[in-house]
């Protein structure tokens, strides 16, 4: 066997064990349907709405009863359970052909939960029109998000401020 012959024998096969390295990675990686990541994300989500339910009982009327400093606490604590809700979301593989829109209602969702948070802090400097104003900035960045994947068919993973009252 000659030098050359010997030095391209391994070149291909160097290359050989780099293509059968990435291949086997992407055979296991099988793509994911859009249906079958709302079938994945909805839970998460209905554990979110479910927990939201409890941790905002009673926050209206301390709002509207002026304890203002108690009613901080419930969007501190929905904050909390929304970032653990937006990391478990952030971990479920995503159908590659959405990726960008679900970056992008990522982004909402990110943006929403620091919107709950500027209202927690608001209402605990007792600065009721400050939270106020970040609710109606809540509000429409719900509807961005919402708008964002409206043809996902998502029940729980709509953002659905009712729910709470």
């Amino acid at each position: 066997m000659n030098r050359t012959w010997a030095k391209r024998l391994g070149s291909a096969l160097a290359a050989v064990a780099v293509l059968a390295a990435t291949a086997i990675p992407l055979a296991g990686a099988a793509e994911v349907s859009r249906d079958e990541y709302v079938v994945q994300v909805e839970p998460v989500c209905k554990t979110n709405v479910t927990a939201n339910k409890r941790i905002f009982k009673g926050a209206k009327e301390q709002v509207k009863t002026g304890e203002l400093k108690k009613a901080s606490t419930h969007f501190f604590r929905a904050a909390t359970a929304f970032a653990k809700t937006i990391r478990q979301i952030k971990g479920v593989p995503q159908p590659s052909a959405d990726e960008a829109k679900l970056t992008k209602w990522l982004g909402h969702l990110d943006a929403e939960k620091n919107l709950i948070q500027k209202i927690g802090k608001a209402l605990a400097a007792d600065d009721k029109h400050k939270a106020s104003s970040y609710s109606v900035d809540l509000n429409h960045n719900s509807n961005l998000a919402n708008n964002t994947v409206l043809g996902f068919g998502f029940n729980y993973c709509l953002i659905d401020p009712s729910r709470f009252s």
